[in-house]
């Protein structure tokens, strides 16, 4: 055993978890290579002092505290809906279009000609596709496809449908998943 092998197995093998032949192999290789040994007793003595740590408990009133201080706060205005502004803004780019219509800046048919134009050449380019997609099956293809991934939104939508509740709840602390 090489020392990659030997240090990718090594966690397996301080926590027990090791097939037989691995801790066989490893052990091998801890006797015969003092890195491996030194990168073992250290990975060992952070296990030891982990295991050391003690766990944090909140105060018993602190979920009491912290609402308590939610309460606190001062409650926010609700937002204004500015109606003017809206409507002076409306009216100012509707006189703005009409001024510069009148002073024949913007020239609405030519605008709608060459809209036309664009249209009709996207739609004949379209039909040629069509033909040439349809000659090759690609709707057979498409259709496969559309089913595939309307399968698989209506899974991800039941399985939203089941967890988002719960992940809500989760996000705003209230429960764990």
């Amino acid at each position: 055993m090489n020392c990659s092998a030997c240090e990718s197995r090594l966690a397996a093998y301080l926590e027990g978890d090791a097939s037989p032949r691995d801790v066989q192999l490893i052990e091998s290789h801890l006797n015969g290579c003092p890195s491996c040994r030194a990168l073992a007793q250290d990975l060992h003595a952070v296990e030891i002092r982990l295991e050391g740590l003690r766990g944090i408990e909140p105060r018993p009133d602190f979920t009491l505290g912290v609402m308590a201080a939610v309460a606190a706060l001062p409650v926010p205005k609700p937002a204004r809906l500015r109606v003017g502004w809206l409507l002076a803004y409306v009216a100012a780019a509707w006189a703005l279009l009409i001024a510069l219509t009148a002073a024949r800046v913007i020239d609405w048919q030519h605008g709608f000609a060459a809209v036309a134009t664009e249209l009709g050449k996207a739609g004949a380019a379209g039909s040629t596709l069509v033909d040439v997609g349809t000659r090759l099956h690609v709707p057979a293809f498409a259709a496969g496809a559309l089913g595939i991934e309307l399968l698989v939104l209506a899974a991800g939508a039941l399985a939203l449908r089941h967890y988002l509740p719960r992940l809500s709840g989760w996000i705003a602390g209230a429960q764990a998943i």
